[in-house]
């Protein structure tokens, strides 16, 4: 019996790999149809039936391993539904319209004039075809995937409002209750795309705290005051590589501070209540507490050190905007900003002339996973009050650090995933302020590391090898 439902989940799991014949059969049905009522192209209809006919087929074989897949749970209900109903009126509507094409020269009865409508009916199904996709898509990705990446001018043109990027910025870190104010935000950017109120995998949702405390299929994931049994906790910090791992590869890691706050969290009691103030923290925790405040680790003192900030450029603000760039401001106190091209991958050294007409109101840039190159840091270096910056996942090299030599205020690099060695490295010693810099994955080595320790006593080279010593609990060994 076990045999059995193991071969039906696996037989389900083909569903993604089949599901692109139908899609590709029938739409090739469509093209032949629609050339086909043209003289020229005519001895194209001949190719009609047996396209629907292997589309109808493979959309029949769909189905079923849809159904096995469903069988899986994790999925919203409701949207589950559609998708099923609306892939199996594909599957007959199409088997329905290929008899129609392949009856093409029936001249008498109500045959006859169903016939007629062929083409009408191929238009159903791709109409249905789309429609099917499109909630099957919700079910991979969630609500709103496709509204949420259109393009901020065709949002604005629409009326659709565009989301915006949700950032702890947080007036008083003692103040605020730690699970809304902290440790949901970080579930909600980096887990609920897989364990959220519509996509549920292994039955479990981290939308809320009733989901948290449910659990899943395989029981609970949160154990108060223990870390270690928590498996929302020990999930991340497997070593990289293990299957178990969360989130899994390819998706956005958590950051090690988030690792920590999150343990942390367990660690006291897992209270959904409770305000920062009342848990216990070592100076580990509460460092990372203070770097929450305002968004950045920089306390009202760094940002009272700068020099006033001019009015921003609304014009340079929107020309960003059109592009999908996110200019956010940080202080209602200031003309601060920090400037995120998340929503924009093809951020290039051009597009850097943008930044430069408001360079004296950016304060932090994240221009991590875009286009840009060495060329662009001759730029960035221009950027006066720049505090923080995100280069990671970019083609930037030794070179491209040489510009950063000497600005005033830079105090956070993240050069993660870069072509950068020890050369580079050392370019970085002449930032009096420098304080956190990310080195994970890339070329710099221990004895680099030391060097630039011994300059700037006060900075933390992070290499990504993350210990958490802070927890008590954390000892837990895995095989």
């Amino acid at each position: 019996m076990i045999f059995i439902e193991e071969l039906l989940s696996f037989t389900g799991r083909w569903h993604p790999v089949l599901v692109h014949l139908p899609i590709g059969m029938l739409l090739l049905a469509f093209i032949f149809a629609v050339f086909a009522r043209f003289e020229r192209y005519r001895y194209l209809s001949s190719a009609i039936p047996f396209s629907l006919l292997f589309g109808a087929g493979a959309a029949i074989l769909t189905c079923i391993t849809g159904y096995l897949l469903s069988l899986d749970g994790g999925y919203d209900t409701s949207v589950l539904s559609f998708h099923q109903w609306l892939g199996i009126a594909v599957a007959v509507l199409s088997f329905w319209t290929y008899t129609l094409y392949k009856s093409a020269h029936t001249d008498t009865g109500l045959w006859a004039k169903l016939v007629k409508y062929r083409f009408f009916f191929l238009v159903t199904v791709v109409a249905l075809l789309g429609a099917t996709g499109h909630f099957g898509g919700t079910l991979t990705h969630g609500k709103g995937y496709m509204k949420d990446a259109l393009p901020s001018a065709i949002k604005k043109i629409a009326g659709i409002q565009a989301g915006e990027e949700k950032l702890m910025l947080l007036e008083n870190v003692q103040e605020a209750p730690v699970y809304d104010a902290i440790i949901q935000p970080i579930l909600q950017q980096r887990c609920q795309s897989c364990h959220g109120d519509k996509k549920k995998e292994g039955g479990l949702a981290l939308h809320n705290r009733e989901s948290i405390l449910k659990g899943g299929e395989e029981g609970s994931v949160l154990v108060a005051g223990k870390p270690d049994k928590s498996e929302l906790y020990a999930r991340l910090i497997l070593p990289e590589g293990h299957e178990g791992r969360m989130p899994p590869k390819g998706r956005t890691p958590i950051s090690a501070e988030q690792i920590q706050l999150i343990g942390w969290w367990i660690e006291q009691g897992a209270d959904f209540e409770k305000k920062t103030k009342d848990l216990k923290q070592n100076d580990k925790i509460a460092a990372i507490l203070k770097s929450l405040e305002e968004g950045d680790s920089s306390s009202k003192s760094a940002y009272a050190a700068l020099p006033d900030a001019p009015s921003l450029p609304e014009d340079a603000i929107q020309q960003l905007q059109l592009k999908g760039i996110k200019v956010i401001p940080l202080s209602a106190d200031n003309n601060y900003v920090m400037v995120n091209a998340i929503n924009y991958p093809e951020f290039s050294d051009a597009d850097m002339q943008d930044l430069l007409k408001m360079k004296d109101n950016i304060v932090q840039l994240k221009l991590g996973h875009t286009a840009i190159s060495d060329k662009a840091l001759s730029e960035i270096a221009k950027l006066p009050v720049l505090m923080k910056l995100h280069l990671e996942h970019t083609a930037i090299t030794n070179e491209g650090l040489k510009y950063l030599k000497g600005h005033k205020n830079l105090y956070y690099i993240n050069l993660y995933k870069t072509k950068v060695s020890d050369e580079g490295l050392s370019y970085l010693q002449n930032i009096p302020r420098l304080e956190q810099v990310y080195v994970y994955q890339t070329g710099v080595t221990p004895g680099g590391i030391d060097k630039v320790r011994q300059t700037l006593s006060k900075s933390n080279v992070d290499t990504g090898n993350y210990q958490l010593p802070f927890l008590a609990t954390d000892t837990t060994r895995y095989q």
